[in-house]
């Protein structure tokens, strides 16, 4: 049974349509002793994924790609890594996006396929004076 309504995909797609890269969602998941709510990170991904021919999923065997998580600095699963024309944003999502995490996943696959921030000035100003790494992480619980 699908997560989205048809009005949901139609006005996704629409918001999808302004993608002019190649954006790939790296799904890690675990299946044997792994989070029950891999397999609806996958459905959640591969939903969004089919609206947009610029969305693509590649799932990675949390266990068994060792090399890919060490990569991708994975350590929690299932894992979302946003890239965008095959390189890293550092856009990491862990857990299902469902819910209230649905639309930072959309967010994220925006920007990761426009390159565009939908910022005040005055917020990109202050990011500009930001000249040192910053780790910045945002938690969420379901309601």
């Amino acid at each position: 049974m699908p997560l989205l309504s048809s009005a949901d995909e139609q006005l996704l797609k629409q918001h999808l349509s302004t993608i002019t890269k190649e954006v790939t969602l790296l799904l890690f998941t675990q299946t044997f002793g792994g989070s029950e709510t891999g397999l609806l990170a996958k459905q959640v991904v591969d939903e969004l994924a089919a609206l947009s021919d610029k969305v693509t999923v590649v799932e990675k065997n949390f266990v068994l790609d060792t090399e890919d998580r060490a990569k991708y600095g994975v350590d929690k699963s299932p894992a979302i890594v946003v890239l965008s024309d095959g390189e890293d944003t550092r856009i990491r999502m862990y857990g299902a996006p469902s819910g209230y995490e649905f639309v930072p996943l959309v967010e994220a696959v925006l920007l990761a396929g426009t390159h565009e921030l939908e910022l005040e000035p005055a917020t990109l100003a202050l990011l500009a004076g930001v000249t040192t790494p910053v780790h910045l992480q945002v938690f969420s619980t379901p309601t």
